[in-house]
């Protein structure tokens, strides 16, 4: 016995080395096939599959190999438009720091906690760092039913990443690579020199002060003839590069026997960044880099006939370098600020220009160090599972432990620079004023972050046939601890909650009964705790049901040949969200160190214990009603559709108790009750075609349309004199602000409408709609008062996506377009607020209102002061942020089979791949995701991906 046990052992480790090749043929490469639309046969739900026909919940899936045709240094962002009901909003675009925000079904809370429950092969984790080569698949659960057994964590969803794992075949090795660019695919739109100083001259005459620049001033500026005294620098040119390089190579092992399956992955992925190579330059500078590499062993043993183990283990290293700063926020701050005549960026002598107000971003990058940073990931799980088949057929037994952990650190290295404002002198010499000082560089080594998860699960499985009569069953127990430390990030925040680990203990357990392949009943649910709540408080029960009716196995359509498949299906029940923000601990009363009194002669502060917010000891999580009814349809084979309705009501969210305590009662801090509540309903589509196959000729397409709209039912919040600011249902993060009427055109005009208090108002200027003061009555002053809400949030109501592809014999191509609506961008940016601080002018200014433009102005006249009436929060800068975006397409040609054979390959292609390659929008100055910041991408890639 032991010795087969160590011979099983010896054959995985050949398999992984590759040099246990099993006899079978094999010719399978799946980045090669096009993408089949076709419903998965088999599909994750919870912590076990079911065949697709027979679930009864509502869930989108889309493969790992499909989002390979997507480049992106961060796999989050594969995911526009590619699952129904899932929003992706965009967070960055910096390689490295470009995680964006993901939610299921919309904004359900008005809480902190939005997030969706993310789950790696069924523990905790994070997939944002993953390759798609290492992905098998992506579900989305989304009703009661799929989510219930996640209890007090699965009010906003549950994303389910499943890695690749081994399979009974022989060694295939992948092999991939691409190289290519990445450009920016919009960038700030700001005035030259000449049209700068023009329009400040027009500004300062509007606010009845002498112009700033002479026509010797304006006539060099045009035509460039004094760079130093009159410079026009662009100083995006001058610190940005037209293409930064990126690459990608992928390296993969599967195969395997009845005894031992493996997959095995190593990749590279790397950019450069839009930063110009300032490392190059200057020793103590750096280039701006991102690089990762990716590595994953994914092994399962049969040890006996009954025994199986399953070991998985993955993991990142991860680097990051930037000259001056880690981060480029300050950077491109400071290029959204700095006018382009303000200085050049070295002056006659080759010092940096700069003056008082602004520093040189050239310089910055350039001579004030730089900021590296190191991250190492690692997940791992160890699941040992047996067959109990001589106790009952059907029955199985499992346990598992996984212990992930991420870990990254920084290395800085600071000094400042001085800089040097040039003028003349009244004999013609050229002054230097000095700004700054040189000094030595100075390092230090924050830590950057860090996460600790280790959990333990033990599951009781079971599945059997009876006749007509399937029944399959799952009980469960999971036990998860999380430590997260950010110290040297959140200096000065509350260090205990940082530092506390965070504890969760479940049961649950979910029964499916399939009855004649046609008639489905699922119960599911789960106990949860968590140790955020008072000892008699921590537990909960959610429970969920679903009933699903197969009704093309019925006999009135079996024979049909329109209708190839027709299920109908519902689901209610109960989960939560156990993210609700505020103090932790909140029925533990806390006495601050804070309160101060002075004493004695001198007023010496004193510290002592005060009373901190009430406790509530009946704090809990929030809860949510979820209610989805859905059916699936395939027509002739070839045409898939489904049609899920939800309706879902969250309560119990925190809320400070504004209306529930009086304030008579002295205390400093109202506690935080749940009381809050929010109803989010909508509905999700999918419309599928595909061709027949048929004269080399293969064709799909897939469409899927998600909409939600939320609304604040109740929020405690304080008693409104103005009925307009009354939260309650309006939907959450609903904006508020003034409403533009347009723009003042006469002194008469002026006189007969309401105005600010205290500002004075011209002609140009922006007018607004008095709603009101106290009660809602117009009082003839914009103030405050006249707040209404305006515009939509910034997550769109509708969400397009559209996958399409085809292929020709030996060539295919594949996209994805994505298209939003309901949703609004604000332009909030120095671009759009000409002159103000001192700052930059957009091109946007150049349709400022002047008496000659009056008729066709779209923006404001111009002030060189800071306007307290024309740059208020107000409907003026709204504009649609609808678009439609072509996010990927792939272009590939698979060599013959007479090419392959002479090689000695299985399979080989090349292909050219585009991200991000236009955007159809509403908004000329700029990405309406990105108005700020580092500029959006656009990646091309050449790539080439073989098998043997």
């Amino acid at each position: 016995m032991k010795l087969q046990f160590y011979h099983k052992l010896l054959l995985v480790a050949l398999c992984i080395a590759g040099l246990s090749r099993p006899s079978v043929a094999q010719n399978t490469l799946d980045s090669l096939v096009i993408v089949n639309p076709d419903i998965p046969t088999i599909t994750q739900i919870g912590y076990a599959k079911q065949r697709s026909k027979i679930i009864s919940s509502a869930i989108s899936t889309v493969k790992g190999s499909e989002l390979q045709k997507t480049f992106n240094t961060n796999f989050a962002n594969t995911l526009y438009g590619r699952l129904s009901g899932l929003t992706v909003n965009q967070g960055g675009n910096e390689p490295g720091a470009n995680s964006p925000s993901l939610s299921g079904r919309g904004v359900n809370t008005f809480g902190p906690g939005n997030n969706l429950l993310v789950l790696v092969d069924g523990f905790l984790g994070d997939f944002t760092q993953f390759v798609p080569e290492e992905v098998e698949e992506i579900s989305l659960l989304k009703d009661a039913s799929a989510t219930a057994i996640y209890g007090s964590r699965a009010a906003n969803g549950v994303l389910l990443i499943t890695t690749k794992r081994g399979r009974e075949a022989p060694l295939t090795i992948n092999f991939s690579t691409q190289q290519g660019f990445t450009q920016a695919s919009s960038l700030p739109k700001f005035v030259d020199a000449y049209n700068y100083a023009t329009l400040y001259n027009e500004a300062l005459a509007n606010d009845g002060k002498p112009a700033l620049y002479t026509a010797d001033d304006l006539a060099a500026y045009q035509n460039g003839s004094d760079p130093y005294f009159r410079p026009n620098v662009n100083w995006y040119d001058e610190v940005l590069r037209e293409t930064a390089p990126v690459s990608n190579y992928n390296l993969s092992f599967r195969g395997g026997n009845e005894t031992a399956k493996y997959f095995v992955l190593l990749n590279s992925i790397s950019s450069q960044g839009l930063l110009k190579n300032f490392g190059d330059l200057d020793e103590e500078s750096s280039n701006s880099k991102y690089t990762r590499y990716n590595f994953r062993s994914n092994i399962d043993v049969k040890l006996t006939k009954r025994l199986s183990a399953t070991l998985l283990l993955g993991g990142t290293v991860e680097d990051k370098a930037n000259p001056a700063a880690l981060s480029s926020g300050g950077t491109f701050g400071l290029l959204a600020s700095l006018p382009s005549n303000s200085f050049p960026v070295r002056n006659p002598d080759g010092t940096f220009g700069g003056n008082s107000t602004y520093a040189n971003p050239y310089a910055n990058l350039l001579k004030t160090g730089y900021a590296e940073s190191n991250g190492r990931t690692l997940q791992s799980s160890f699941r040992l599972n047996y067959d109990l088949s001589s106790i009952t057929k059907g029955l199985s037994t499992a346990v598992a432990a996984s212990f992930n952990t991420y870990f990254s650190s920084g290395s800085n290295r600071a000094k400042t620079i001085e800089r040097f404002a040039i003028s003349k002198s009244t004999d013609g010499d050229t002054v230097y004023t000095k700004f700054g000082q040189t000094t030595s560089i100075v390092g230090s080594e924050p830590n950057l972050g860090q996460y600790r998860n280790y959990a333990i699960q033990a599951f009781l499985n079971y599945e059997r046939v009876f006749g007509k009569h399937e029944i399959s069953a799952l009980a469960m127990f999971n036990s998860d601890n999380s430590t997260i430390n950010k110290s040297d990030i959140f200096a000065g925040t509350d260090a205990a909650n940082l530092s506390l680990a965070y504890k969760n203990n479940a049961v649950a357990s979910r029964i499916t009964y399939v009855g004649n392949e046609k008639y489905i009943v699922e119960l599911s649910g789960s106990y949860m705790g968590s140790e955020n709540y008072a000892p008699e408080k921590r537990y909960g029960f959610f429970p969920a049901a679903s009933l699903g009716w197969i009704v093309s196995n019925e006999g009135f359509l079996k024979n049909s040949k329109a209708i190839s498949f027709l299920k109908i299906r519902g689901s209610y029940g109960l989960v939560g969200n156990d993210e609700i923000g505020g103090q932790r601990f909140m029925f533990d009363q806390r006495y601050p160190n804070v309160a101060s009194y002075f004493l004695g002669t001198n007023n010496n502060s004193a510290f002592s214990l005060a009373e901190g917010r009430l406790a509530n000891p009946d704090v809990t999580w929030e809860k949510e009603k979820k209610t989805n009814i859905g059916i699936e349809a395939t027509f002739f084979n070839q045409l898939d559709f489904s049609l899920d309705v939800f309706n879902q009501d969250r309560y119990d969210i925190l809320a400070v108790a504004n209306r529930s305590i009086p304030l008579v009662l002295g205390y400093t801090d109202l506690p935080f009750i749940n009381q809050g509540k929010v109803n989010n309903r909508g509905f999700e589509a999918v419309l599928r075609y595909r061709n027949k196959d048929q004269n080399d000729f293969h064709f799909f397409a897939e469409a899927n349309l998600f909409y939600a709209r939320n609304e604040i039912v109740y929020n405690a919040q304080t008693i409104q004199l103005n009925p307009g600011l009354v939260n309650e249902g309006r939907r959450i993060g609903q904006p508020y602000g003034l409403r533009a009427l347009g723009l003042f055109q006469n002194e008469a005009e002026i006189n007969a409408s309401p105005r600010p208090v205290g500002i004075t108002v011209l002609p140009g200027d922006i007018k607004y709609e008095d709603v009101g003061g106290p009660l809602g009555v117009p009082d003839g002053i914009i103030d405050g008062n006249d707040s209404q809400p305006i515009g939509n949030t910034g997550l769109p109501e509708f969400t397009l996506g559209l996958h399409s592809g085809f292929r020709y014999k030996g060539f295919d191509l594949d996209f994805v377009f994505q298209a939003i609506s309901g949703r609004t961008a604000y332009l909030g940016t120095s671009q759009f607020r000409p002159f103000q601080n001192n700052g930059q002018a957009g091109e946007i200014a150049l349709e400022r209102w002047t008496p000659a433009t009056a008729a066709t102005a779209t923006f404001p006249r111009l002030s060189a002061d800071n306007n307290l009436n024309n740059y208020r929060f107000s409907s003026f800068y709204q504009r649609d942020g609808s678009f439609i975006k072509l996010r990927s397409a792939e272009l590939g040609y698979a060599f013959p089979s007479a090419f392959i054979a002479k090689y000695k390959l299985q399979q080989a292609r090349v292909f050219l791949t585009g991200t991000n390659l236009f955007s159809l929008d509403h908004i000329e100055f700029g990405d309406p995701e990105a108005l700020s910041g580092y500029p959006p991408l656009r990646t091309i890639t050449l790539g080439a991906r073989v098998q043997f």
